[in-house]
């Protein structure tokens, strides 16, 4: 970069690479330039073949003679090497940027969700437009606004004003502080945007002090945005508008700063200018968050003209990119993934059609794009529809609940969206007990093949269920197969998937070894009999307790040891088919009133007993091929298949009453702790009554439960809702 700036062109974040070198194995070597301004890196390959990575203050433009006793500080480069390619490099820096470079309090902390007016209103504003806006922010769950450019001088457009920091109270409508309270009266935060290192040769700053501005005297200056530089390398200058600033933000509570730099430097007079002004940059830096430490500080120069790790020194975040489309966020996000972290890319969501591009993508794909950054808001809420308000409500529940997992989780990179059809990346918790993955398809094929996205990070013997959809698989079935994707029904769709490893059905698998191995030590001596090479296992507990959830994992855990594994759900013994349960039971309620109620449920009246005790005695006894009761959700849904069990070596039972006395031949009962209020919410969620929450079922939640803790008594093994679980 020879533009005052580390720059839009190029960032001074390299790789040195074998060419084999992929995400997952070869060596690279990274450098990291810890500066803003104009650097150089170099690659030299001599002739007999060593190769030579160079990286520094670039030499053009710069000339910085020393006098005696005179000193001069060379800027660090982060160096870091990896045999594991590029996935363990990035991690290495993510590390290494946010607990080494990034000091403010924000860095590792939750960050407002936040909405700036430009692509609201640009300058077309008044104070009411920024309340309007905090309260449409207010009504979606948004934490903050923040007034973008044009609050202050006479600034109505692009042409004036940098250099007068007083705040335009005509435009809006009183003072500053008066505009702080209203905004923060509507329950959310206050930021505001400046461009402290620029001036508009129309303003009162320019007319007074026009020798600030950087320009070579005699010459017509380079305009860009109709602006100059102030000249930064001169205290008189800084201390200028710093006091300037100031006296702004102690009108109010500022809770965020958006800093901007909206063009590159020219009319370099001097070989010590450009070194200088950047650290004039740094030294006013210093002094803002010194006196300001509970301002989040957001960098920016036209998107990510100055996104480096010299800026996060100060600056916990940086704006990625003015480019807000959400497919080129894509692949803009996923190159800055190589040495910065998520933490510190600020990602939002922008109106459609796109104000860069043009290109129209869904709310939920621009969503999922901008939660791999910091997330926020650049649009007009005012104008959406009713079902988009709701939409963005649900966005910011998901983004909050997943935040801390995508800002402090071990990021990956699954796809290139350079070269694949899609574009694909995760977070993995430091436990590796969270994972959320997203995936934007990039194009549409017809008729196109099955599209496979494997994970990474995760631990391969461990069992993750996926929140969404209950279904279950093993880290590493998603690692080496990967999790199919929904054919696409239309262009740039997108996908989450969270993953939550099920801890209690790996202890629970353990602690059920432990057991068996003192089943066999009591029966040793005893006969080499079918039965004693089958185990039945029956878990049981209310609704909410997730006896589903778990048995599916135990079934993973046991295949994984290479023992066959079958699974039979309660649902399949009741007399009628399950959508009829509760029919039936409020007949016998009105017929017999509580008592008679509390006398049937879980009782051989309300489940086939002598069926489901025949079948387990069979499986006990050796039996190969045996009949099940299959029952399905219509009225005479009912079949009876029969099944091959040859080489099943454990069938797992899950049912609410697997504990009942009137069960036999199950040799470990598991009991699942759940209290009546979980199991309510469990049968609601479902939505497979249509009565859910009605008092009568409510009541029969509250009697299933009373005779649950009767049945607990019976069990061997007990998962608590704690998660621990242990043997009684």
């Amino acid at each position: 970069s020879r533009r005052g700036t580390s720059s839009h062109q190029y960032n001074p974040a390299v790789i040195l690479a074998q060419r084999d070198t992929t995400e997952n194995a070869g060596d690279c070597y990274g450098m990291l330039f810890v500066y803003s301004g104009n650097f150089s890196c170099e690659a030299e390959k001599d002739q007999i073949n060593q190769t030579r990575l160079l990286m520094g203050l670039s030499d053009e433009l710069f000339s910085y003679p020393l006098a005696a006793g005179e000193t001069f500080t060379v800027p660090e480069v982060i160096m870091s090497y990896s045999a594991d390619g590029f996935s363990q490099l990035s991690h290495q820096y993510h590390t290494c940027i946010s607990e080494h470079v990034c000091r403010s309090s924000f860095a590792h902390e939750v960050r407002p969700v936040l909405i700036n007016s430009w692509e609201a209103a640009y300058f077309d504003f008044t104070g009411d437009t920024i309340v309007d806006l905090a309260k449409e922010a207010a009504s979606l769950g948004i934490d903050m606004v923040v007034m973008d450019d044009g609050w202050f001088g006479k600034r109505d457009d692009d042409n004036s004003s940098l250099g007068d920091w007083f705040v335009n109270e005509k435009k809006l409508g009183g003072t500053l502080s008066e505009l702080i309270d209203r905004v923060h009266a509507q329950g959310v935060k206050f930021g505001i945007w400046i461009e402290p290192e620029m001036v508009n040769e129309d303003s009162n700053l320019y007319r007074e002090h026009p020798d600030w501005a950087i320009r070579i005297p005699g010459k017509l200056p380079v305009r860009s945005r109709n602006q100059l530089l102030l000249d930064f390398s001169r205290k008189e200058v800084r201390d200028n508008i710093f006091d300037q600033i100031c006296a702004v933000f102690d009108q109010g509570k500022i809770d965020y700063v958006k800093w901007d730099m909206n063009r590159s430097m020219a009319d370099v007079y001097a070989g010590n200018l450009a070194y200088d002004y950047v650290l004039g940059v740094y030294d006013f830096m210093e002094r803002l968050v010194t006196r300001y430490p509970d301002i989040l500080l957001e960098g920016c120069s036209g998107g990510g003209g100055r996104f480096d790790a010299g800026m996060l020194y100060y600056s916990p975040q940086i704006w990625c990119s003015d480019n807000t489309d959400a497919i080129n966020r894509t692949r803009i996000q996923y190159g800055t993934s190589f040495f910065y972290p998520v933490s510190s890319m600020g990602a939002h969501v922008s109106a459609v059609p796109n104000h860069q591009t043009g290109r129209v993508t869904s709310l939920k794909t621009r969503g999922i794009t901008a939660m791999a950054g910091t997330f926020g808001y650049e649009l007009n809420p005012a104008i959406l529809s009713d079902e988009e308000k709701e939409e963005i409500r649900e966005q910011i529940k998901t983004f909050k609940k997943y935040e801390m997992l995508i800002n402090e989780g071990t990021y990956w990179r699954l796809t290139s969206p350079f070269d694949d059809e899609v574009a694909a990346w995760m977070s993995v918790s430091k436990a590796k007990d969270r994972a959320l993955v997203s995936v934007v398809r990039l194009y549409a094929e017809a008729n196109a093949a099955a599209c496979y996205v494997k994970l990474k990070g995760l631990e391969p013997d461990a069992v993750y269920i996926e929140e969404n959809t209950g279904m279950q698989y093993t880290g590493a079935a998603l690692m080496n197969a990967g999790i199919p994707l929904p054919f696409a029904t239309k262009e740039y769709e997108a996908y989450q998937f969270s993953f939550i490893r099920l801890d209690e059905a790996g202890k629970l698998y353990d602690e059920i070894k432990k057991v068996c191995t003192n089943l066999k030590s009591s029966e040793a001596g005893g006969t080499d009999s079918a039965s004693d090479n089958r185990l039945v296992i029956s878990i049981y507990g209310g609704s909410g307790s997730g006896k589903t959830t778990i048995a599916a994992a135990l079934q993973q855990y046991f295949l994984k040891d290479n023992t066959a594994c079958y699974v039979l759900t309660g649902d399949n013994y009741p007399h009628r088919i399950p959508m009829r349960n509760d029919e039936e039971r409020l007949n016998v309620y009105n017929e017999s009133g509580e008592e008679g109620l509390r006398g049937y449920l879980g009782t051989p009246k309300e489940i086939d007993f002598d069926r489901i005790n025949k079948e387990l005695s069979e499986f006990k006894a050796g039996k190969d091929i045996i009949e099940i009761k299959h029952m399905g959700r219509e009225d005479g849904d009912i079949s009876y298949d029969e099944t091959d069990f040859t080489g099943i070596k454990v069938l797992i039972l899950e049912w609410t009453h697997g504990g009942s006395e009137y069960l036999k031949g199950v040799d470990i009962p598991v009991f699942l702790e759940s209290s009546p209020e979980e199991t309510k919410a469990r049968r609601i969620k479902r939505g497979r009554d249509e009565n859910a929450a009605s008092p009568f079922i409510c009541r029969v939640v509250e009697l299933e439960q009373e005779k649950l803790d009767l049945q607990s008594k019976n069990a061997r093994i007990v998962v608590g809702k704690d998660g621990k679980v242990y043997e009684q």
